[in-house]
């Protein structure tokens, strides 16, 4: 696996999903003139065909016909191995040896370790370097190439050396069934929570609300929910979640094929402090749904970029002759009415990247003071992780910071002016000019990047130091 620890993914079959809870059998049948026509053509192309196709594929082929002719990427058939691997995806289950994989400058990194799995219990750690797997060193391999290393059976083993700052570590890990966390939670600077939700499966809701209890435990006074990558799930999930910021309304107005609405109650209690949801466009499904009801009521601030934009949902439906089929049966719209699908929601605050989308966050819910770690292909602010490769550059042994990303850090906004050919650094009302081709600025790749010491002169109150690879920065807001 690979990207941020936080923002775990994995290969998905499809981008996102809205589902009602209950599965229902499916009793339609085909009229019998027309059975009897398709079975007929399906016994001629068997034995003329060049082919010669099986019986099995032509059914299947017919089946994914009359699904494409409906033109609705959300209806699918799928057979009883796929309906296995649709539902491992909906649940976030694996097999493996539980890390996250990031790089930089060619090299792997464990970006993040899965509590309580393989590698965590075998002592892996997050920075550590990957060298090799089963004898065969990973340099140049793909991702693709290095997990295809990584996965196999459960119970088997696999040997992985790594390198610790320095030290060379030879660990066999027993590869096993991966729970993904579905809810995680951090306690930044200033009583400011971060909550993590990855999807709405089974029991989401449940560990939603444990995160923010510790949460609320620990002294919270303002909290964010971060939904960017969380592609959906199930509808209860999304209500119950919905229940423990607004008191009473709607969740959202479900519209069947008839036109009727179907509206979603909320029975739920408020909070007094303020909310604000990180969204991005893979952001998607449940996810804009309760999303739309947060920021329909005014209970939270989007920020980030514009959602995906699915807003129909879909039914499990049995078949009978085998396979399960997801049909869309409903189309929904937010409490004030708002069409999300193929438009999505847009952000209250619009921000770009991802790890820039947290600290506006972090800062409008309050939050002062923050420290990041940049290196290793990761970014980490105030203790949350997220894979960013292109974060750090080295020239002649001294560390390069991504200047956006560390204009973001300091509260800064950078602006480049193409005819004097010079890079404006605004910070407090007070800005830096400095001449594009100046030895502490370097170009990698069409990204900027700034001399740590040169940015420490632009802003005072930032200090920063080297720590195993890495550079720590700091910064002392007033």
């Amino acid at each position: 696996m690979r990207k941020r620890p936080v923002n775990f993914r994995i290969v998905r079959r499809a981008l996102s999903l809205l589902l009602l809870s209950s599965f229902l059998a499916s009793s339609a049948t085909a009229a019998a003139a027309t059975a009897t026509q398709t079975e007929d053509v399906k016994k001629l192309l068997e034995e003329y065909h060049l082919s010669k196709p099986t019986d099995e594929e032509l059914n299947d082929a017919a089946i994914q016909g009359m699904v494409d002719a409906l033109g609705d990427p959300y209806t699918e058939y799928f057979t009883d191995e796929e309906w296995q691997q649709f539902q491992d995806y909906l649940e976030q289950t694996y097999v493996g040896i539980g890390i996250v994989l990031t790089e930089e400058d060619g090299l792997t990194y464990v970006q993040d370790v899965i509590p309580s799995g393989p590698a965590a219990q075998a002592g892996v750690k997050s920075g550590d370097r990957i060298v090799s797997v089963d004898g065969q060193s990973v340099e140049g391999k793909s991702y693709a190439e290095l997990n295809s290393m990584l996965v196999g059976k459960a119970g088997t083993g696999v040997v992985v050396v790594f390198n610790r700052n320095g030290a060379r570590l030879t660990r066999t890990i027993v590869r096993a069934d991966i729970q993904l966390p579905t809810a995680t939670s951090v306690m930044m600077p200033g009583g400011v929570g971060y909550l993590r939700l990855t999807a709405f499966n089974t029991g989401a809701a449940e560990k939603f609300n444990a995160e923010l209890a510790k949460l609320e435990k620990a002294g919270l006074k303002s909290l964010i929910v971060d939904l960017r990558d969380n592609g959906g799930g199930y509808i209860d999930q999304a209500q119950k979640i919905a229940e423990d910021f607004i008191a009473s309304g709607v969740l959202a107005h479900m519209t069947d094929r008839d036109g009727a609405d179907h509206p979603l109650e909320l029975n739920g209690v408020t909070k007094s402090y303020p909310v604000y949801v990180l969204v991005n466009g893979n952001t998607a499904s449940a996810s804009e749904l309760l999303s739309g009801a947060l920021q329909d009521y005014g209970v939270a601030k989007l920020i980030g970029a514009q959602t995906y934009g699915k807003g129909v949902v879909q039914q499990i439906l049995n078949v009978p002759s085998g396979g399960m089929l997801k049909v869309t049966i409903e189309e929904y719209y937010t409490p004030n009415g708002r069409k999300v699908n193929g438009s999505g929601l847009k952000p209250d605050i619009a921000v770009s990247g991802d790890v820039e989308q947290l600290l506006a966050a972090y800062r409008a819910a309050g939050g002062k003071s923050p420290t990041m770690t940049v290196g290793k292909g990761t970014v980490d602010v105030n203790g949350v992780r997220t894979g960013q490769p292109a974060a750090l550059l080295r020239r002649d042994g001294e560390p390069y910071v991504n200047l956006r990303l560390a204009a973001a850090f300091a509260g800064a906004v950078v602006r480049y002016d193409s005819a004097a050919k010079t890079i404006a650094f605004t910070r407090g009302g007070e800005t830096v000019r400095v001449k594009t081709t100046d030895a502490g600025l370097q170009v990698s790749e069409g990204a900027s990047y700034v001399d740590v010491r040169l940015l420490a002169k632009w802003v005072p109150a930032l200090k920063w130091s080297r720590s195993a690879g890495t550079v720590v920065l700091s910064l002392q807001d007033s």
